[in-house]
């Protein structure tokens, strides 16, 4: 099964996506395309970003390609003379639905503090500092990200956008990320969704976070 959700969204700075449930990855994979803006807000060097690209179905990144190409970017004229990203989510079809067991509840405890990393290829370079109120992320293509965090329960948290370092992105402060936990692997990565609750058209996205252990 295979089922492209938002298929003629809007470009959205460089972490602009789109996402797919697909039945042959374990649980999220990417494709990233790479690409330039210029003194004139147009984007050149458009590529497909094979490093850091996770799911290897040529097929399905060539269609991003284009799917990317025929796009246009909300803010160009804040983005140019730099090169960025955009990354296309591929999901494991189950997790449509996927809820967390009840048993895996309290396992969660251990993901409300300390110091996390993303388990994507397109995110490598961001650590993210998990307090009791806060969470910064910083490294990569993102900058520097500001949010108050607060825990709903066990499993879920709300991230409310303080300050995003890039002019791009300064439209996003205000914002609020519901995230729930919907799968606990091990003792140190968990399985996330998340969306922007106060964007109806906002994807949910989903992501995979390692804490670093001492």
């Amino acid at each position: 099964m295979k089922t492209l959700i938002c298929f003629g969204f809007i470009i959205i700075s460089f972490c602009s996506y789109s996402q797919t449930f697909v039945d042959d990855v374990d649980r999220v994979a990417v494709v990233v395309i790479d690409y330039c803006v210029d003194e004139n807000g147009k984007r050149y060097d458009i590529n497909i970003n094979l490093e850091k690209s996770s799911y290897k179905n040529e097929s399905w990144q060539q269609g991003c390609l284009e799917h990317f190409k025929k796009g246009d970017l909300i803010y160009p004229m804040k983005m140019i003379n730099n090169c960025w990203q955009s990354v296309y989510y591929f999901v494991n079809a189950k997790y449509k639905t996927y809820d967390l067991p009840q048993e895996d509840w309290e396992k969660c405890k251990v993901f409300h503090l300390g110091k996390f990393k993303y388990e994507s290829p397109a995110y490598s370079e961001t650590i993210i500092k998990r307090r009791k109120k806060r969470q910064i992320e910083k490294g990569g293509v993102g900058g520097k990200q500001v949010y108050k965090i607060k825990w709903t329960n066990d499993y879920k948290y709300q991230l409310e956008t303080v300050k995003m370092s890039l002019k791009k992105d300064k439209h996003k402060e205000g914002n609020v990320i519901d995230v729930e936990i919907i799968e606990v692997l091990n003792d140190t990565t968990y399985l996330y969704k998340a969306n922007v609750s106060n964007d109806d058209k906002a994807n949910i996205v989903f992501g995979l976070i390692t804490k670093f252990v001492k």
